[in-house]
């Protein structure tokens, strides 16, 4: 009887590298096509690239109109606008007005308790008349006789006792003068017609403070307010035009111009500004109020009708403005032009180039 042959069969380590050097084998090529792929692509970006460079862009000069702006931003605020404050506090016995009311001038806003300050003035008046019996008492006794015959000169000391008299009334007449003041003052009056903006209550009854104040703004006099750096505060003048366009109405200036230049400079987060000042009067179509915020470009200087180029084109070589000039289809040369006007966009041509030449524009 024939004996078989036995056969040996694969352990399981075996199978298992040889699954995983089946897969390398195809990951291998996944990455080499992979790698192919992203050189091939580099090579045709930069193929393009480099055909990018050699595309120049030139441009003709052109005659138009420049002008140079400078953008500030700026807040309303108006001419007249006042704070009323009472020298002291006190209940608040009469409001004639409340926030948001039209107020006229020399209108009574507000009154604090009178009634202790009545009392003390009635007391100065009875020692001002008692005062005055004691004076006249005086005089009678040092200076004249019961018949009005002028007695000889006091002595010294007689015409330092009728002086006194005479101070002491006069001090009780100056006591009933600031208590006068005091009961005047006791009265909020408006210098100005307006509005009223800002009132500490809105009921009488209430006791104010010192710090309370009622805040009344004419809305005629309103004004657009804008801090100038000191950089370029020397091209700021008054008379020049202007657009104002605020954060609530975008796309919708208003015309105007300058109306002052702050003398005095004031501190700002930039660091040192002046205050310029735009009008805002008329009617624009939309209600203007107090504190909005925009930004109001003013021309400083505008030109019709100047050879222009573009100020990326330009650039500064030994304190001189050149311009690259093509001399032919991918050549040019560096021209000296004396440059006029610059804005953000152009440079004015006084002399160096024509309408016919073509500048370099760089990409």
């Amino acid at each position: 009887m024939a004996k078989q042959k036995s056969v040996n069969k694969p352990s399981f380590l075996t199978n298992v590298l040889t699954k995983i050097q089946q897969i390398w084998s195809k990951r291998w090529k996944v990455i080499v096509v992979l790698l192919i792929v992203l050189i091939g692509g580099g090579l045709v970006l930069r193929g393009r690239a480099k055909s990018g460079q050699d595309e120049l862009v030139f441009e003709h000069p052109q005659v138009k109109s420049i002008v140079k702006t400078l953008e500030v931003s700026g807040v309303v605020d108006a001419k007249e606008r006042v704070r009323l404050r009472f020298l002291t506090g006190g209940k608040l016995t009469y409001l004639g007005a409340k926030e948001g009311d039209q107020i006229k001038k020399w209108q009574t806003i507000a009154v604090i308790d009178q009634a202790t300050l009545k009392k003390q003035l009635d007391q100065d008046l009875n020692n001002y008349l008692k005062e005055r019996w004691d004076w006249e008492q005086t005089r009678d006794d040092y200076v004249e006789n019961a018949q009005g015959d002028v007695q000889p000169v006091p002595a010294l000391s007689d015409r330092r006792t009728v002086d006194k008299a005479q101070w002491d009334l006069e001090n009780t007449v100056l006591n009933v003068e600031i208590r006068d003041i005091a009961i005047a003052n006791t009265n909020l009056v408006s210098p100005i017609a307006g509005i009223l903006t800002t009132a500490p209550m809105a009921v009488a009854g209430m006791q104010l403070l010192a710090t309370d104040y009622f805040e009344i703004v004419n809305p005629n006099t309103l004004v657009f307010k804008a801090g100038v750096d000191e950089v370029d505060i020397k091209d700021v003048v008054e008379g020049l035009s202007a657009s104002i366009e605020f954060d609530a109405y975008p796309d919708e200036p208003i015309e105007t111009q300058v109306e002052s230049v702050a003398f005095a400079s004031s501190q700002a987060g930039t660091g040192t500004v002046f205050v310029v000042k735009f009008p805002l009067s008329g009617s624009f179509g939309y209600p203007i109020r107090l504190g909005m915020n925009g930004d109001a470009r003013i021309i400083l200087q505008k030109k019709d009708g100047v050879l222009a180029v573009p100020l990326e084109a330009t650039r500064e070589e030994n304190g001189q403005v050149v311009v690259d000039v093509r001399t032919g289809p991918k050549t040019f040369e560096t021209r000296t032009i004396e440059a006029g006007l610059e804005t953000d966009d152009d440079v004015e041509v006084l002399a160096g180039l024509s309408e016919r030449d073509e500048i370099l524009i760089p990409s």
